[in-house]
């Protein structure tokens, strides 16, 4: 017989998640959703969807039929099939977005340059958790943005052969992106074939779907590749400030989104990814380590799973600390924590975030790997009751006042309980004679280990050749 330890978290019953629906679909149908692009809005129109200047006015039978195609197991492919995914069974950790800014223990913070950019692959790549590299894990501040998105694409393909994660950068931009992980596969018709990028696209809660990112989504729809739908309203400033009311306007925008996918490529790959969360009122500002906010994902979980069989992706690593310290710590934990045991079938955000996404931290990137396996460990860990685990002769051999240490139980199980990598659970004395190091010190030095570990390049010679040329013919 084998049990858990802690069951899946759920908030809401059967009848709440359809009533949440019916709330999100009677937005859509009486107040619509704007779309800032004549493509999204002909397109619309051509399917007989009422259309008023640039708010379209979705019915339920159109977004229903929608929520049909979309399918409920996505097959994420890698460079390197050991690291292709299925999402829809299992957990897999994605790589972070957003931030503008780096830091390090050394260094502090500061703007993100190109060599970061890449640093932060590299690590993405040697990691035992994050099973999806790419995104903008930071911002490159020393290149151009004209060329941003094809030497960061670039940087990605050398230092990773995980699933690849884009990012938003107009539709001219991202094709060129979705070019080069063609040229690197090498394979005729890769894009229909198989889903090998994924892209998160956010809307700009209240309603509204702006142009860049609906050029954008064009571009991954029309080849066939995964898009996350991931809107980041803020509760009580985008978004009601009730936890089921920012859920029917965050979910309604997903609804709108995912009727779009369809109508462009009936089936094409859709993974619903909210990364909302409420207002600091007193600031008016984000806030991503408010419990509030995940009270909102789990809701937004159990539509996704239980009524719409749809895969999620939920934020969960970020926090508001400024440092790597105490408030990092609970916070991030609180977030991994409730979204594993929410069932979410993809993390993001999961790994080295601080101040609500703004800057992303070397150390702290090691150090959420850890809390990841930790609460991995403890969502997974089976409990066997038989025979043998119930010990009763074990108890009897060592008998009142024995000692289990040295018994060949212990021995040949001694690998079963979690395996620290950063924690430190040595004596007072022991850790003194080692330099007296805290998490953070001792994260410095194994994320510089690491870097110093991994290869300059996994492309082979012919391939570089390849995206060089393109490179050069794209005038950089």
């Amino acid at each position: 017989m084998t049990t858990r330890i802690i069951s899946s978290l759920k908030i809401l019953n059967r009848n709440d998640l359809e009533r949440i629906h019916e709330a999100s679909v009677r937005v859509l149908e009486e107040t619509g959703m704007v779309f800032q692009s004549r493509r999204a809005l002909d397109l619309f129109k051509r399917y007989g969807v009422r259309v008023s200047g640039n708010t379209v006015y979705l019915n339920r039978q159109l977004i229903e039929e929608s929520l049909r195609q979309c399918p409920p197991t996505i097959k994420w492919r890698a460079r390197n099939s050991r690291h292709s995914l299925e999402i829809g069974h299992g957990l897999y950790v994605q790589a972070g977005g957003g931030s503008v800014y780096i830091e390090d223990l050394k260094q502090g913070r500061r703007p993100g340059r190109l060599e970061d950019f890449a640093n932060i692959q590299k690590l993405y790549q040697s990691s035992q958790v994050i099973a999806i590299a790419g995104f903008t894990p930071v911002d490159t501040a020393d290149v151009e943005p004209p060329y941003k998105h094809l030497l960061m694409q670039h940087e990605i393909l050398k230092h990773t052969d995980k699933p690849v994660h884009g990012y938003v950068c107009g539709g001219r931009s991202a094709g060129q992106m979705l070019d080069m992980i063609e040229i690197v596969f090498g394979e005729e018709d890769l894009l229909k074939k198989h889903h090998v990028m994924g892209l998160s696209i956010n809307t700009i809660s209240p309603l509204l779907f702006s142009e860049e990112q609906l050029d954008t989504l064009f571009e991954y729809v029309n080849r066939n590749q995964i898009i996350i739908a991931a809107p980041m309203a803020i509760g009580g400033v985008s978004a009601p400030l009730s936890h089921v009311g920012m859920t029917v306007l965050v979910n309604a925008e997903i609804l709108a989104m995912i009727t779009l996918i369809q109508l462009i490529n009936p089936g094409n790959p859709v993974i619903i990814g909210p990364s909302s969360s409420f207002a600091n009122l007193r600031t008016g500002t984000y806030s991503a380590g408010i419990p509030d906010g995940m009270l909102h994902l789990i809701t937004q979980i159990q539509l996704s799973k239980e009524l719409y069989k749809i895969p999620t992706r939920v934020l969960s690593g970020a926090c508001d600390s400024k440092v790597v310290d105490a408030q990092a710590g609970f916070e991030t934990m609180q977030n991994l924590m409730l979204s594993i045991l929410g069932g979410a079938d993809l993390i993001a955000h999961a790994c080295g975030v601080l101040e609500g996404l703004l800057t992303i931290s070397y150390e702290k990137i090691l150090i959420d790997e850890e809390l990841i396996r930790r609460a991995i460990y403890l969502k997974d860990r089976p409990i066997l009751v038989t025979d043998e685990a119930l010990s009763v002769d074990i108890i009897r051999e060592v008998g009142p006042g024995g000692s289990y240490l040295m018994h060949e139980s212990v021995f040949n199980n001694c690998r079963d309980l979690f395996q620290f990598e950063l924690s430190d659970t040595s004596n007072y004395a022991e850790w003194k004679r080692s330099g007296s190091r805290d998490i953070v010190q001792r994260a410095n030095e194994l994320y510089l280990e690491r870097l110093a570990t991994a290869p300059s390049s996994l492309l082979v010679e012919e391939q570089e050749q390849a995206l060089t040329a393109y490179l050069k013919k794209a005038k950089i």
